[in-house]
Parts: C-alpha cells; structure tokens; sequence
C-alpha cells in the first residue's frame, strides 16, 4: 500500500509514477463540513490544490487513466423544497468552505478534461452512512451513544444539532458501486448524483435509531453543533447515473441504522469505547 501526502508534489508524483494507475478513484479528501468552517485554509490545500497536483501529475504520467472525482451534494446549498428531487442541472449555490472547495474540485476536472482530454468523471454523493463511519458524523454519534449507555457506561443522553434537517442516509456500500459504475460506464467530462431520492429528517433518522434500543433516551439540542449555515434539504436525483450505468440502490435505510448501531455495539462490548 503506497501513502501519500496529497498536498506535497514531490509525494503525488512518486505515488502516480509507481502506481501507473489506469484507474483513480479520487476519494482523499477534507470531508468535514463543519471542521471546514475552523479550517478553511487546511480544507482549500487538500481539495482543491490537492486534487490539482494529482491531475497534473496524472495527465504527465498516466495521461490515459479514468478518473473519478467524489464531489458532494453539499455544492447545490439551499434548494428550496419544491425544487427537489435535485438533478445535475440544478445551480451549485455551495454555503460552507467544504462545499465551495467541491465545487473548485469538479471544475478542476472539467477544466482539465476540457483542456487535455483527460477522462474525469465526478460523481456528486448524497450524504451516505454504514458500519465503521467515525463518530465525527451524525448518525454514527448517535449510534456510539445508544451502545455507550445501553452499557452502563454514559448517561442515556444524546445531544444533537438541527434535527429539522432532511438529508438522504444511502448506504456506503451502495455509494461504492455507484463510484465503480460512473467511472466505468460515465461519460468523461460529465456529473452525477449518487442518491436514493428519499430524504427523511434527521429526527426521523434519531428516533429510528433510539427505537432499536430498550434504553429510555433524553434527546438536548446543543448550540454547538448547529452550523452557520446548513441546506435545509438535499434530496437527489439519480436518473442520469442510472440511465448511464443501470446502477440502483440496494440497501434499505432501516438495515443500514441496525447495521451502524450493531457496529458500536460490538466495539463497547470488546472495550474499545467507552
């Protein structure tokens, strides 16, 4: 397994040249949203000037390679509700530095598809959840908490952010084919979403999750998980990935949330929460 440090030209060269992909699946990333709003520098270095480097690096020495740029939904911001199900036509109206740099991300690859004929494909994920996210993400928090305090081991408390929120929760492993098909079977040059079409809201999501445990629950609102700013719902269209590829999500998000709190479960119960 080669590392890389994505920001050093030097590191990206070497890994390009010893790998001579065919193949690049561009996940490596700043992927916090939140973390980008005290870190924008960090966040612009690594997904923008980051993804030039390797581009660059690309078109010197595996010029022929596909690659799959993983973009966000985050970069369409605020739609209004009756603007949803959001498809690739919709204006990108990016509302953190997260965001803004997934944006800079996707036209790095235009341009150097336009300008070298580079085959970049970049896919626009929809927020996505499974066993092994960390606890830096909603739904895994949560989960974490429920094993915790099933155990005895924290209070049955869970603070929370803005549960008003409606984002689609399509499972990991879905997302993984849907990347694998795109650049498979995309178009160079071209964007799609990666979605489920269903956005319930994060309370929904949390009360799911709490009725799968036995435990009684005190659900707090905490200021500071609120962001500055947040797209009230982000709900996808995939139509245009699934017309190109065939590919369809598999997974139901019940299963998925059982899945995730399964996970944690088992990490508290082999000590290595707590």
């Amino acid at each position: 397994m080669l590392e890389c440090n994505l920001t050093d030209p030097q590191a990206v060269g070497r890994a390009v040249k010893t790998s001579a992909p065919d193949q690049v699946f561009h996940l490596a990333a700043q992927a916090s949203a939140a973390r980008s709003w005290t870190e924008p520098a960090l966040t612009y270095e690594v997904n923008v000037t980051g993804t030039h480097l390797l581009l660059e690096e690309l078109r010197t020495n595996a010029p022929a390679a596909r690659v799959l740029l993983a973009c966000t939904s985050d970069e369409y911001g605020a739609v209004a509700p009756e603007d949803c199900p959001i498809d690739e036509d919709t204006p990108l109206r990016p509302l953190s530095p997260y965001a803004v740099s997934k944006v800079a991300e996707e036209w790095l690859g235009r341009m150097f598809f336009s300008a070298f004929g580079m085959a970049v494909i970049a896919t626009r994920a929809f927020m996505h959840i499974g066993p092994g996210q960390p606890p830096r993400f909603a739904t895994a928090d949560w989960a974490r908490r429920i094993a915790l305090a099933e155990a005895g081991l924290q209070a049955p408390v869970i603070r929370v952010g803005n549960l008003a929120l409606r984002r689609e929760l399509g499972d990991v492993r879905d997302v993984v084919a849907a990347y694998r098909a795109a650049l498979d079977f995309g178009s160079a040059g071209e964007a799609y979403n990666v979605a489920t079409g269903e956005a319930p809201t994060l309370e929904e999501t949390l009360l799911t999750l709490v009725g799968m445990s036995e435990t009684e629950f005190t659900i707090e609102v905490d200021p500071a998980r609120i962001r500055p700013a947040d797209p009230p719902i982000l709900q996808g269209d995939a139509s245009k990935l699934e017309h190109a590829t065939g590919w369809a999500p598999k997974h139901r998000l019940e299963n998925t949330l059982a899945e995730v709190l399964d996970h944690w479960r088992s990490r508290v119960r082999g000590g290595m929460e707590g």
